[in-house]
């Protein structure tokens, strides 16, 4: 397993926890149809998150979670490739699909775990990140996200032996 690899699955496995920790329930997702692959990549959906709410039925949305050590520049070119952009052949199978980055080295006053949603995005406008904590309908506490930005910020430089 290279470098890379490792911090995938960690922040796969952080992203998780900061879910678990917001009491939702999550569940691997289930590959029904052809993963979607980019190269050695796969953009399919990690797992499903719900949550039961006072009202009305449980929230649910997929997630899929992605290293990146440079979030902006990947955004940037992905905007770039229009119609063969990952976001927008994803939006075509999984429309309620949350991807969530996570980076050590977020630009300043960024957050390291930031989200692109699929079902928010504006055809034709360029994709951008939200700080996870800022998405409104995820219901995620600030103080959780922090605490495991700490984490990702740990367990990186010890990766990376800063």
């Amino acid at each position: 397993m290279d470098l890379l690899e490792a911090k995938s699955r960690i922040a796969e496995a952080l992203v998780e926890s900061i879910f678990r920790r917001a009491r939702y329930k999550i569940t691997p997702f289930i590959q029904t149809t052809i993963p979607l692959r980019v190269g050695r990549e796969d953009f399919s959906p990690d797992f499903r998150v719900a949550r039961e709410l006072e009202q009305g039925p449980p929230q649910e949305f997929l997630v899929e979670v992605k290293y990146r050590p440079a979030i902006e520049q990947y955004l940037s070119v992905e905007s770039q490739r229009g119609e063969n952009s990952v976001f927008k052949m994803a939006r075509q199978k999984w429309p309620n699909l949350y991807f969530v980055f996570v980076t050590e080295r977020p630009e300043r006053g960024r957050s390291c775990f930031q989200v692109v949603s699929l079902q928010s995005h504006e055809v034709g406008a360029a994709f951008a990140a939200a700080d996870l904590a800022d998405v409104e309908e995820l219901g995620l506490f600030r103080h959780n996200v922090e605490d495991h930005e700490e984490l990702v910020r740990r367990i990186y430089a010890l990766l990376s032996g800063a």
